[in-house]
């Protein structure tokens, strides 16, 4: 039987192939939530977060890259049994725009400080200097309501669909009562769906809820929900615990803080 390893010598060879950070496509994701605040409009997708290993591979940096490398076998344990992602998820173009998984909390760590210098030394940034880091529980939870404090979901109304009958977001709808749904209860996706998938909030944020819950700065707490949780996971005021490891359902997106305009 085949060898795998947590980090696969094809996913190494394949770094690459996602090239280096593009800043005008960061100052573009950055959408506003107030005066000192911004967040990225997306979960950090595998092309960005490749670019991230691609260069701590290039800095020979190789005691940091053990920490921020993807854990592939996560895709084979028994909740999430998909063995053809260990090969292509997380290398292969087609998902290229889907969110990175499989990460730990020091991985995403890592991540934003090598972000923030990347955008920092750039002379075609939008700010003069920025912090980009997680969240904290209020600040998530804030972007995600998009100015109304009263909001369950990251979109109007109490319910899980539009008023076409769409489904607002990806998560484990088949927990939803079925006669409920009235047999719309596809969410189009497989596992997770491309960064830029389902509807924007008021702030223009993409699966706020659902897809990949995301990490925030207290370790081991996620929020919104993902593709394998079912509705109660979704609200704005949820939060869970997971261990703090690398796990199939957990991503997480980037916030900037604004030292200097």
């Amino acid at each position: 039987m085949k060898k795998l390893l947590p980090l696969t010598l094809a996913l190494l060879l394949n770094i690459t192939a996602f090239g280096q950070v593009n800043i005008k496509e960061i100052n573009e994701s950055l959408a506003k939530i107030n005066d000192r605040l911004y967040a990225s409009k997306y979960e950090v997708s595998n092309k960005l977060y490749m670019s991230f290993l691609n260069s701590l591979k290039e800095s020979n940096k190789t005691n940091l890259l053990s920490i921020a490398q993807i854990d592939t076998l996560k895709w084979i344990d028994k909740l999430s049994y998909n063995e053809p992602y260990v090969h292509y998820y997380h290398s292969h173009p087609a998902y290229q725009n889907y969110p990175v998984v499989n990460i730990n909390y020091e991985g995403a760590n890592l991540f934003c400080e090598w972000l923030t210098g990347q955008y920092n030394s750039d002379p075609k940034r939008k700010f003069k200097k920025v912090l980009f880091r997680l969240p904290s529980e209020k600040e998530w939870t804030t972007a995600a309501q998009a100015g109304d404090s009263t909001a369950i979901y990251p979109w109007e109304g109490k319910g899980l669909r539009n008023k076409k009958g769409q489904i607002m977001c990806n998560f484990k709808w088949e927990s939803i009562n079925t006669l409920e749904l009235n047999g719309k209860g596809i969410d189009n996706a497989d596992i997770t769906a491309p960064v830029k998938s389902y509807w924007k909030n008021n702030f223009g944020l993409y699966n706020m809820s659902g897809n990949a819950a995301e990490m925030i700065n207290e370790k081991g707490i996620v929020k919104g929900g993902s593709w394998r949780d079912d509705s109660e996971y979704l609200k704005t005021q949820t939060k869970y615990k997971y261990d703090g490891n690398a796990q199939t359902f957990v991503g997480f997106r980037y916030f900037a803080e604004i030292l200097e305009k």
